[in-house]
């Protein structure tokens, strides 16, 4: 039997990242993996054990915020892990970043695996950021003084990253916001995702709540997908539920009376409205994946997603093609939510990547 202790990150510890871990303790510990949560860094417990995986938004108020980042709160967390290193067989650093991109490898001599949420398929770019690369791939289209530099991974550590989990193992369920502190012990036999019907009235086109952000607001173009969306809604004549936010209940309304849902990217490619079009049975609607690697890979274009460009050129006639053929389109919302259905039930199928992502060298 092997022990793994995980370092949570306290805000989002019943319903986040982690919350598969405690869905599937039972088939963990049948695959002989015992699993025990902590989230104070300073539990002597946390000590001894065959692996020990650290959330990196643990240290959201410190090093891991690169705002505040600096040499003392660095130096704090290297000697950290390094004492901690020396107590596991194995230490775990989970970049939780939301994008493909990070801040974070200057922790890599200090950890023995690095698993993201997401990886770029082109890991020479984590390597080789010449020229000014930009941390999020897709934002290299502003000048070279706009962009957000990273440290590069150095290449004799590139071997230690590994990919982990998206947030598409989060709990969804309407449960999990009203009560979130049930949410990792409230069986899914007694309260499913509930996924709605693909074939059910759909009045809506389409359903996007938000507001235009400005630059002050982040980085430059980090909003700039979210706000060409919502000025393109303003001159199409559709059926939308759009404005600013609303409740959890009246979103999930609208968003499964929707034929359409369209999911761009900002701090990161993937996000939350993601696996919501695919419970709500809407047809997603996304800038193209094609250059990630991630776990559930479920976005497979024109079979479960319908991929756009990064600029968002010609978005306008995709959506009124989409809306017109609307009976034609839907078998991809049907693909979409059916892959992810299997997905997030298929605990055999995680805790085999799992043990795989950690242990092989």
């Amino acid at each position: 039997m092997k022990l793994l202790k995980i370092l949570d990150w306290p805000s989002k510890q019943y319903y986040g990242e982690t919350h598969h871990f405690h869905r599937w303790k039972k088939q963990l510990l049948n695959h002989g993996l015992k699993v025990e949560f902590y989230v104070d860094h300073r539990d002597p417990r946390l000590a001894d054990a065959d692996y020990v995986l650290i959330h990196s938004r643990y240290f959201a108020t410190g090093w891991q915020n690169i705002n505040i980042r600096n040499a003392r709160n660095e130096e704090n967390l290297f000697r950290f892990l390094q004492e901690l290193r020396g107590s596991a067989d194995r230490l775990i650093w989970f970049d939780a970043a939301d994008s493909t991109g990070s801040y974070d490898f200057p922790v890599l001599p200090y950890v023995d695996v690095f698993l993201k949420k997401q990886l770029l398929l082109n890991r020479d770019y984590y390597v080789n950021p010449e020229g000014g690369k930009d941390i999020r791939v897709w934002l290299n289209c502003f000048s070279p003084e706009e962009r957000k530099r990273f440290d590069p991974c150095p290449q004799k550590e590139l071997h230690k990253l590994r990919l982990g989990w998206n947030i598409g193992f989060n709990d969804y369920r309407y449960f999990g916001y009203k009560m979130s502190r049930l949410s990792n012990y409230l069986s899914y036999n007694l309260y499913p995702v509930r996924f709605a019907d693909v074939n059910q009235q759909r009045p809506y086109d389409l359903a996007y709540r938000g507001r235009i952000h400005g630059d002050h607001e982040g980085q430059k173009g980090v909003f700039y997908q979210r706000n060409h969306l919502l000025s393109l809604f303003k001159e199409m004549n559709l059926q939308l539920a759009t404005g600013s936010n609303v409740s959890k209940t009246r979103y999930w309304k609208e968003l499964k009376s929707s034929k359409l849902s369209v999911s761009p990217f900002g701090w990161g490619e993937i996000c939350y409205r993601d696996f919501e079009t695919f419970i709500s049975g809407a047809v997603l609607v996304k800038p193209v994946m094609s250059h990630i690697e991630t776990f559930p890979d479920l976005f497979i274009p024109d079979e479960t997603y319908v991929p756009v460009h990064w600029n968002l050129s010609g978005l306008e006639g995709q959506l009124t093609e989409i809306i017109n053929n609307y009976s034609y389109y839907r078998h991809i919302a049907r693909n979409g939510q059916e892959k992810y259905h299997e997905a997030i039930n298929d605990a055999e199928k995680f805790i085999s990547f799992f043990k795989q992502s950690i242990n092989n060298t």
